[in-house]
Order: C-alpha cells, then sequence, then structure tokens
C-alpha cells in the first residue's frame, strides 16, 4: 500500500451518471489482486476523506476506475480533466482468491461488475459473466466482457438480454448442465445473498465482494465493520473479499 501520484488520462461518461476514470501513475504499478480497491483524492479543499473505488483495470501504469455520482464527492470527481493531478493510495484490501479453477461464472450487479472486470482481464479460466442492471441504457462494460468469456446480459426491465436477475440466468443454466467451479460476485446485497444462497444448493465455492461505506480505508476508522463469522471485521482491511459461507448468516 502507497500513495501515489497520478494523471488524468480520461474522464468520460459511459452510462447516466456513471464515469470512467483512467489514470497514468508516475511509477510502476504494485501487484494488484482483482478485488481490491484504492483511495482517490478529491479534488475539493472541503473534502479531506477520500473516496474508495473499486480497481476495474490496472496495466502498463494505468490504473482505471467506473464509479456512479451518488454525492458532493463523487460529482467533483465529474469535473476532472486531462492532465488534472491527484493522488491515489493502493492497493487496498483483500482480493478475490486466485484459485486453480477451470469455470468461473462471475455475477455482477449495476456498478458491482466493476471489481469482477478485473477478474476477467487478468483470468486465464473460462468465464461466464452474468451481469445485472436496470436497464440497457444503465449497462457498462458487456462489450469489455465479451473480449474474456460468454456474457449473459440481464436487465430488470427486459431492454436488453436476459429478461430477470443474474442470479436466475445462472440457476438456469446450472439446470441445464452447466457446474461452475466457483462463483464471484460483487452487487446489491439482495443479489450477494441471492448468490450466496445458490452457491449452497449446488455445492458450489462462492466468493462475495461486500460494498460498504468507508472512511479510512485502512482499517483504523472502523465505519465500515460488519459480521463476519460471528466476529466483527472490517471490510476495508479484512475484505472486501470474503467466502459466503462467512457473511449474511
Amino acid at each position: 500500500m502507497n500513495d501515489y501520484f497520478g494523471e488524468v488520462l480520461t474522464n468520460k461518461e459511459i452510462a447516466p451518471g456513471v464515469y470512467r476514470l483512467d489514470i497514468i501513475i508516475s511509477k510502476p504499478l504494485p501487484h494488484i489482486i482483482p478485488g481490491q480497491f484504492a483511495m482517490l483524492e478529491i479534488p475539493r479543499e472541503d473534502c479531506i476523506l477520500r473516496r474508495p473505488l473499486g480497481i476495474c483495470s490496472a496495466k502498463n501504469n494505468v490504473i482505471s476506475f467506473v464509479y456512479q455520482v451518488k454525492g458532493e464527492g463523487t460529482q467533483s470527481l465529474t469535473r476532472l480533466e486531462k492532465g488534472d493531478k491527484m493522488k491515489v493510495l493502493l492497493p487496498l484490501g483483500n482480493g478475490f482468491p486466485n484459485l486453480k479453477a477451470n469455470n468461473i461464472a462471475l455475477v455482477g450487479g449495476g456498478l458491482g461488475v466493476v471489481p469482477l472486470y478485473a477478474v476477467a482481464e487478468k483470468s486465464d479460466c473460462n468465464l461466464s459473466v452474468y451481469n445485472g442492471f436496470s436497464s440497457k441504457e444503465n449497462s457498462i462494460l458487456t462489450q469489455d466482457f465479451e473480449k474474456f468469456g460468454r456474457v449473459v446480459l440481464c436487465t430488470d426491465d427486459g431492454s436488453a438480454g436476459y429478461h430477470g436477475y443474474p442470479v436466475n440466468a445462472l440457476e438456469e443454466d446450472i439446470k441445464k448442465g452447466y457446474k461452475p467451479d466457483v462463483i464471484f460476485c460483487c452487487g446489491p446485497e439482495p443479489l450477494m445473498k441471492a448468490v450466496k444462497n445458490l452457491g449452497a444448493r449446488y455445492e458450489i465455492l462462492t466468493y462475495l465482494s461486500l460494498e460498504q461505506r468507508m472512511g479510512c480505508g485502512v482499517g483504523a476508522c472502523l465505519t465500515c465493520t460488519c459480521k463476519v463469522a460471528g466476529s466483527n471485521k472490517r471490510v476495508c482491511k479484512d475484505g472486501p473479499v470474503f467466502c459466503s459461507t462467512e457473511v449474511f448468516e
């Protein structure tokens, strides 16, 4: 974990209220595990706390993030332009395990697809990707994921792809004979709970990347504390990735 100076390469809207931010780092990037995150400096004097963003891609000294405007901090990020300088603290947290698996199912919902893209980018396994969004208009990274495996785009309103939730699309495929060795999931809590239950029903090893409000990002402030295997754990320091059997008990 180190603080790096970065320079903005691009910062563009890719869906309503969702932006992709590409930053070139001033020195070689450290080893980054898919599922880890960074704390980004906000370009405002009155914003002391940085914002945690999942790492979407990291290669050739360029690190990419996808973020959604939710408040004043992320709104300030949208004003970053090419050439702007900022500090980036990374890599933080524990990512997805590097397992010896032939078939991996990635299940994402909304912005939860972002850390899963990092898995796809670095994986040499057979990937089946089930990404869910409210509509086609709000979907992101579909064509990017298609470079690495089979993608099932799911929409709540049926405007594109599978009409329904990604966990249902995955279960339908399992009933047809598909059996992943492991499931990696990130998204809203109801989706992760459903994926946890799916993994348990079909005896598939499952890992979940929890989404939690964070303050410091390094485990000091305890803002992101949650119950893991009956004990208090910090999502930023001990996670954000946990085995599904440890959470949502």
